[in-house]
This record gives structure tokens, sequence and C-alpha cells, in this order.
């Protein structure tokens, strides 16, 4: 193949007495290797370094194959390489190339390969069968390989075959245990599946007697967990502004990361980019997409047009690889798919920018988010970023600050305080639950027979990224009532389970029917090494119940009660008590958050510039933004800079809503307080239900979601095209877990009715004629 290279200008002295053609082996191929060389891309100084280091290499290879180097293989190279790479790295570098060069002229063998082990003919046959019988890539079978490596390798495989035949249960959760401590939940849930599928297949071939593969319980992953990582758009035009032009690799840099930003492609779509992929005369960039195995076909614009031009005459080397992007070092070829990432960080390094390294998708996400706010509609962006379902691309919806501002509620206000009850006021509630609690028995651990099986059954659970803190609390009523009504019991009977299920009468269906599910999967754990254990009927639980109904707060007794909130009386623990409780319930009914999210915040995730709070790690493991309207926002800064004039904590990792507990102030406020101060507050307004009893905080929530949507009929805005952003706003999936929240008031309902029939009398106003 003709080669559109420079020729090489670096010469070897001629003749023979050169001391360098009267090395063994490569000495008459000196000139071979100079132009192989200067073919992939060495430079003039690297070739003459490289020859120079010839002699060097040769010598150390002469002392194991004799003067004449007879029987020289790859294999040897390979470990003159390793010998090398630690004690001169220059030499180790003319080895590499070396080798290259025998390779692809096939001059010396590759030599003897040891034996592999056992381990890896294991993996060499599984790979087969993933390969032929499951028809999956190289790449997902070289994943598969690389997980149950360190299964075999846990099991010491290679010393004990037969290992696999004896292997238990408890073997393969000492195993999870220990991968959980190197790998996120999302990696472990690969590492999960991986092994699964190895297991089904030993299992199906006898050589596992029993299924171990439908014992293995997976992590919990959930759609949404994590926030989109964008920047903002006028910073991503500054760093491509910042890239030198000038210079050939400064130009290979500005056109990939302006096709990363102007298109969202992703790493490994821009380094398989080939010059056949622009179509010059119909104005269409065709992009291979791996992860969907379609071509996606893309307007060049006349900007784009006009980069892709100059880099290719100006910054792309003449090349005989066809790929756009090419490396600058030698050898010469594509780009790997991380060089992309170790482009844009060092661009960022040297723009001076403080802008996060966050990887190449964070230039993909802020294309989307650019278009969203320039309001584009979802499925044109979808089209634009290839994506084949509107769901991966509703996901930028968490992003549209200024769409979800409209959703949140401002702070009531004009509402007329209340005096506030004198002491003894808890005495006017209700009592409901009369049952009284036994006192547990052992503060920490557990202290009955099972006590061994619950630790483990914790354990496991808790290395596949489950938080367990409710089922652990139940499990230790179920072990306090073991120790005392069945203290010297090994083995779980029926009498045991429905002596423990009838000291729960104090409690509703729906928690009676969740406390003996929990147990009951530990039951179905505990059964895997005890087969005398005693299984519970699902059946047999109480029926659920429906839940109990919200007492909805309306925005004019919210006002009374943020009013009332501000006489308060400072208490030593709080000397901000009155503004830290108004500014919790504010942001309670305003921006609808859940009692712990407003609890584990940070002053660190008010971001006062933009207006927003980030809510990280809440339920399901979700992070979310929630733009705030600009009175929630004002009370926020009163409250922080009240603080600092007080000289209270203002470090970013202290507690948004704050107090001086003891004995752990960095954990913020305590949750019972705050509901102690609410139920205070609202009987003094006296806003209760029907059995007198103030409302749950949780209720807040439900108020704001009806709230929210009271507004928008008053105000003649389409409902249906704003419940995805209530939903983005509260935090759901999908409007379908919004519609628990949306009850029909009755002021709601004849907000309905009218909006029915102003658009009912544009239709049958003139008896339906035209």
């Amino acid at each position: 193949m003709k080669t559109l290279l420079p020729p090489c200008r670096f010469r070897i002295p001629p003749g023979p007495q050169s001391r360098y053609r009267k090395l063994p082996v490569v000495g008459s191929l000196l000139d071979d290797v100079v132009i192989w060389l200067s073919h992939h891309g060495y430079t003039q100084l690297t070739i003459r370094n490289h020859i120079k280091g010839l002699t060097r290499l040769i010598r150390c290879l002469q002392r194991r194959h004799g003067p004449h180097l007879k029987g020289l293989t790859q294999s040897d190279l390979s470990s003159a390489y390793d010998w090398f790479r630690r004690r001169e790295p220059g030499v180790a570098g003319t080895t590499r190339a070396l080798g290259r060069f025998f390779r692809e002229r096939q001059f010396i063998p590759e030599g003897k390969t040891p034996p592999l082990p056992a381990s890896e003919r294991e993996l060499e046959d599984h790979g087969t069968y993933l390969r032929e019988t499951r028809g999956l890539t190289a790449a997902t079978i070289q994943g598969h390989q690389s997980r149950l490596r360190f299964f075999l390798r846990f099991l010491k495989f290679d010393e004990r075959v037969s290992v696999i035949r004896t292997l238990r249960i408890d073997h393969i959760e000492a195993f999870l245990r220990k991968a959980a401590k190197t790998n996120n939940r999302f990696s472990l849930q690969h590492v999960v599946a991986s092994l699964r599928g190895f297991l089904q297949r030993k299992h199906a071939h006898g050589v596992l007697k029993r299924p171990l593969h439908q014992h293995i319980d997976t992590p919990r992953t959930y759609r949404l967990e994590q926030l989109p990582r964008s920047l903002p758009w006028e910073q991503v035009v500054a760093l491509l502004r910042s890239i030198d032009r000038s210079r050939p690799d400064g130009l290979r840099d500005f056109t990939l990361l302006y096709l990363a930003a102007r298109y969202g492609l992703r790493s490994g779509e821009l380094v398989r980019l080939t010059l056949e992929d622009i179509d010059w005369r119909a104005g269409i960039l065709r992009v291979p997409q791996s992860k969907t195995r379609q071509t996606l076909q893309l307007p060049l614009t006349q900007e784009a047009g006009a980069v892709l031009a100059r880099y290719l005459k100006n910054g792309r080397p003449k090349s005989e690889h066809r790929q756009l992007f090419l490396r600058r070092r030698a050898p010469a070829g594509s780009l790997a798919h991380t060089a992309v990432h170790d482009i844009l960080e060092y661009r960022i390094r040297r723009s001076g920018l403080e802008l996060p390294v966050q990887g190449t998708h964070v230039l993909r996400h802020s294309f989307a988010v650019h278009l969203l706010r320039r309001g584009v509609p979802i499925r044109q962006i979808g089209e634009a970023l290839g994506h084949r379902d509107c769901q991966s691309t509703a996901v930028y919806l968490r992003l549209a600050v200024d769409d979800l501002r409209t959703v949140g509620l401002p702070v009531p206000s004009s509402g007329k305080p209340a005096s506030l009850n004198p002491a003894g006021w808890k005495q006017k509630l209700p009592k409901v639950r009369t049952e009284k609690r036994r006192p547990r028995l052992t503060r920490s651990g557990f202290g009955s027979g099972l006590a061994a099986s619950l630790r483990n059954y914790l354990a496991i659970r808790r290395a596949l990224g489950r938080r367990f803190v409710l089922e652990e609390n139940i499990l230790r009523g179920w072990d306090d009532f073991l120790q005392y009504q069945f203290r010297r019991d090994r083995e779980v009977h029926a009498e045991m389970f429905h002596a423990w299920a009838r000291t729960m009468p104090h409690l509703t269906a729906n928690v009676r029917r969740q406390h003996l599910r929990v147990v009951r999967n530990f039951l179905l754990f505990h059964a895997r090494n005890h087969p005398k254990t005693y299984l519970p009927d699902l059946t047999t639980f109480p029926k659920p119940c429906a839940y109990q109904q919200p007492r909805l707060v309306s925005p004019a007794e919210m006002a009374r009660v943020l009013a009332t909130a501000k006489r308060l009386p400072p208490s030593p623990a709080n000397p901000l008590r009155a503004q830290t409780i108004h500014l919790a319930l504010a942001c309670l009914f305003c921006c609808g958050l859940r009692r712990g999210e407003l609890l584990r915040l940070r002053l660190r995730h008010f971001h006062a510039s933009e207006e927003v709070l980030r809510i990280e790690e809440t339920k399901f493991h979700k992070s979310r933004l929630v733009p705030l309207t600009p009175s929630v926002a004002q009370e926020l800064r009163h409250y922080v800079e009240l603080r600092r004039r007080r000289r209270l904590p203002t470090d970013p990792d202290s507690p948004l809503i704050w107090s001086r507990r003891r004995p752990a102030p960095a954990d913020g406020y305590c949750a019972e307080a705050l509901a102690h101060n609410w139920r205070q507050l609202c009987l003094a307004v006296g806003v209760v239900d029907g059995r007198g009893r103030p409302p749950r905080l949780h209720d807040l929530r439900h108020s704001f979601a009806v709230a929210a949507l009271h507004r928008w009929y008053r105000q003649g805005v389409d409902v249906h095209t704003k419940l995805p952003h209530l939903a983005t706003y509260l935090g759901h999936v999908c409007p379908v877990s919004t519609h628990h929240y949306l009850h029909l008031t009755p002021a709601l309902r004849e907000a309905a009715s009218q909006r029915f029939h102003r658009y009912a009398l544009e239709i049958f106003g003139h008896g339906g004629g035209k």
C-alpha cells in the first residue's frame, strides 16, 4: 500500500563496518526498521534513540541466546521488555517497537507459550459458550471473563479445580461482600449477572447439584438516581475559545471537543468517525452508534463544516489511516476512547477556568440542556442525541431549572398569628396508641439463637447496596422477642412466628404486613442452610388496607402557622428557634420536600446565586434539583445571614436546619423536635383533623402538590403538560407516582368544573353548528 507519510531523513552509515549493521538479527534489517518507524509516525529524534538502544538490547539478549541470537522468539522480547521497563525505560520502548516490527514482518516465531492455568482454560471455555450460544460481542465476553476471573481467584481455583463442585452459597456471599468494597451498586450488578450465568451453566452441566444461581440477590438500582452532569453553556463556549488553534494538536483538540459539544457525540463515537462519514455534498455527518447499532445522520452546519475543513487542511497529519482523529504520538493510529477524557482534562487545566473534571459525557449533557433551555421539544432533542425512547431524553427535564421553578409555591404571608398554647398542651392530643412497648434487651448486636444468621443476612444485604435501617429495627424486635419467649429454641417453628405476630395489635394492617414480610424474607435466607425452618404463607398475612387520608393544609392555614411560628421563644439549644422552625415549615410546604430530605440538607446544598436546592441520596438513592421561588430563596438567604451575624455555624458542611442539641449537633435538627413544634403550632392555630389531631409533616407534601395543581387551574394552564414538571420537582420517575399526592378537594373540583364549562361553551355554545 502506498504510504502518505513523508520519507525518512534519518540514515544509517553505509558499509558493513558500521557497528549497528554488525548487530546480529537486526543488523541487516536496519534500513527496513528505520522506514517502518518513520511510517508509524516516529520522529527523527526518536528513531535515532531507538537505533542507539538496539546495542543495549542485543547485549542483554546475547547473554541468554549466545552471540548469534539463535532461537530468538517474541517471548524473549517480552521478557526483555519487562526487565528494562523499570530499569531503562528508553530501551524498553526500543524493545516494544522492535517486537511490533518483527511481528508484522513475521521474522521470528512467537515462541512457546506457557500452558494456561486451569482458571484461564475455564474462562476460555465459558467465553466460547457466550460467543457461540448466546451471541455476545467480544467486548461483552471480555467483561464477563474479567469479573469471573476475580471470582475464580477468590476460590483459589488453580490450586483445586474441584472447588466448584463443593461450592456453597456462603462462599458466594463472602465473595460478594469482598467485591462490594471496590465496586458500587451499578458495577456490583454486573458482577452478580456474570456470576449467575456462570453458575447456571455449571448447574445445567451437572457440576453443581443445587441451583445456586437462584439464591443470589442482586443490588437494587433505580432510574434517575444521579443528576445529569452538565456545564453552563457559557463555560462550554469559553472552554472552546481558550484552545490555541495555531498548533496542529490544538486544532485537533478544538475540533474534537467542538463536535462533542455542538453535536452531543459520545467519546466512542468521536474516535470512530472516519473521513467517509463526512458527506460534503449532502451536508450530512454520519455517526455510527455502537450503543444502538444504528447510524445517526446529523446536519453538517456551515460552522461545523468550516471547523472540519480547517482541521483537515492544517491539523490532521497525512496518514493511511481513515479515522478522522489520529494520535499525535507514535505509533501512528486512531485515538482510544479514553484519550477524549484526557484531552478534555488537559484543556480544562490549560484554560484556567474553574471547571470540574466530570468526564466527556458532561459535554453531551450540556448540549442537551442547552437545547432544552432554548425551547427545543424533548422529541427533537432525543432525535439529535440518537435516543430511541423519549424516557431516555426526559432525564434532562431535571436540569430545566427555569421550567421547574414555576412549580414551586411562594411563602404564604398575611396570616394572623395565634397565641401559643401554655404548658401541658400535649395532654390535649387524643391518644391513639395505648400499647406499652416492651424495652429491648440488646442495645447492640443480636442475642437470640438466630444471631449469627441475622448478622450474615444484614451484612450481605448491605454489601449489595441496601441501607436496611428499618429492616434492622424490625429484626431487632424479632430477636428481642425470641430472647423473651424462646430463648432455648434453635429452629424456627410456626408457633414462634405466630406468637410474635400477635404482639402487634396496636399497628395498622399495612405496618403489620410489612413487619411480617421483613421477617419472612429473613426466614427464606435462613432456610437455605436450615431446611426445617418454618416459612409462613403470604396469604395468611393481613390484607392491605387503604392508607390514612392526609389532612391537607391550605395556603391560608399555612400562613397562620408560619406567622405563629415567629412567636416561638428561643431555647438553650437553639437561639434562632423561631426563624429555624419558620424556614423548615416554609420549605416543606413551598417545595414539597420530605422531612428527611430537609433535615439532611447542608449549607453547601443551597446555591444562592442560582436559587436552587440540591437534594442528594434521598429515597431510592435519587438526587435532584429543587428550584426555589424568589420568596423562599429570600427566606434562606436571610436565615443564613442571621446565623452569620450571630456567629453560629455557617461552614458549607453545617446543617441547613440547625440546632445546638447534644450530643451530636453536626447531625442537624432532630426529626422529633421538628414534629413537636409543628404539632404545637397546629393546635394553636386550630389546624387539626377529624379526630382533633394535627396533620403529619408528610401531609405538607400532599398539600404542596394539590396547591400547585389548583394554581394551574386558576391560571388556565394546560395541567397535563405540567404534570411531568410536577413529578420531576417531587423526585418521581413518572407522573403515575405523583397521582398518589393529587387529591380532589372541593376547591380543586370547582376549578376543574369551571374549566370544563369554558371548554364546553366554546364547542356547544352555538348549538354545535358552524
